[in-house]
């Protein structure tokens, strides 16, 4: 990209709250200070690297390439070493799986003065706030967070909010581990799974046209006699074309790998999927059981107010009945002593 264009962008990058956020957790070792300087520093991977040690100190130290020298492989291999780091902490200590797509180390490594590399290394920092916001020393990362600015600060508040709330972004496994129930909007949750399903989908079928392009491009310099142009001095024919293969082999042993990589994630996450679809089958049976004793225990609530009501009127007649016995008690007494009078009374007569 032309530096005219790239430099108003690359400046504009710097100042966002992702940037911002990462210079609050370590000192750039830069000597003249400039924004491209601090730029090429992150995109080479040493710094990003040690902070990820910090934020995770327990994770198996790798290599990094100190001295990078605007080596594209070198980079790679940092910013590689750096992604594992990274997948490898959100899914084993946060229990969380990566959605969003990963940055591409390819464009870092081989073309980062360029507007898709910046846009690579926002979804760098991006990931790396999420593991900071969410590790052991959060407290600490917070504090640091809370000495910028007001704008900075709500806009690092709906970055955190990215990666720790949005499904899309990084999706929350605790539940499946835990055997904790599914979250509550399930019509939600299987839209999203379908969503990064057919993203991965639609990934795979880019990567095969990719290398079906790739083959083609390494048949044609293989089998295809080369261009005529200017030969200098000792660059012979069979040269270039040793050079074009090596060059081809290159580009395709690394697509290769980033198949091979994204098939693993393929599978991965389709198993996962494959997970979640019986987990929320075991789940929506067991809502129905639940459902059907529930309306069981309303019928029997619904009987039990009903013979509530028949023993109160039972209770009630009972009531009633002892005060007739009462009443019929009295009147056999009176009756007696009516019998008694009168047979006085005919006694006196006669």
């Amino acid at each position: 990209m032309d530096n005219k264009v790239f430099a108003p962008l690359l400046e504009e990058f710097m100042l966002t709250p992702l940037v911002a956020w990462v210079k609050t957790v370590g000192q750039l070792s830069t000597k003249d200070g400039s924004k491209l300087s601090e730029y090429v520093e992150l995109v080479d991977g040493v710094y990003l690297n040690e902070i990820m040690l910090e934020i995770n100190p327990k994770a198996t130290v790798q290599r990094t390439n100190k001295k990078v020298n605007n080596d594209s492989t070198l980079r790679i291999q940092n910013l590689s070493i750096l992604i594992r780091q990274i997948k490898t902490y959100y899914q084993e200590t946060l229990q969380q799986l990566v959605m969003m797509p990963l940055p591409n180390v390819l464009v870092l490594g081989r073309n980062p003065l360029s507007e898709q590399g910046l846009e690579e290394m926002k979804k760098m920092l991006l990931l790396l706030l999420g593991c900071a916001v969410q590790c052991e020393k959060k407290e600490e990362y917070i504090e640091r967070i809370q000495t910028l600015d007001f704008d900075t600060k709500a806009a690092i508040a709906s970055h955190i909010q990215e990666v720790t709330h949005n499904q899309e972004n990084v999706l929350d496994l605790q539940w499946l581990e835990g055997g904790e129930s599914l979250p509550e909007d399930l019509d939600s949750f299987s839209r999203s799974m379908a969503f990064h399903l057919k993203r991965l989908v639609d990934e795979r079928d880019d990567q095969l046209e990719t290398i079906v392009e790739l083959t083609q491009e390494r048949d044609c310099g293989q089998y295809s006699p080369p261009a005529p142009y200017a030969q200098s001095p000792g660059d012979s024919p069979s040269m270039r074309r040793t050079e074009s293969r090596q060059h081809l082999s290159v580009e395709l042993a690394d697509a290769k790998a980033k198949i091979r990589r994204i098939r693993q994630e393929l599978e991965e996450k389709s198993e996962q999927l494959l997970d979640c679809r019986q987990e929320l089958e075991n789940m929506e049976s067991e809502l129905k059981r639940i459902q059907q004793e529930n309306l069981q225990l309303l019928s029997d609530a619904r009987s039990a107010r009903a013979y509530r009501d028949e023993l109160d009127a039972l209770r009630e007649k009972a009531i009633k009945v002892d005060k007739l016995e009462s009443e019929v008690g009295r009147y056999k007494e009176r009756l007696h002593d009516i019998e008694f009078y009168k047979a006085r009374v005919e006694v006196n007569i006669l």
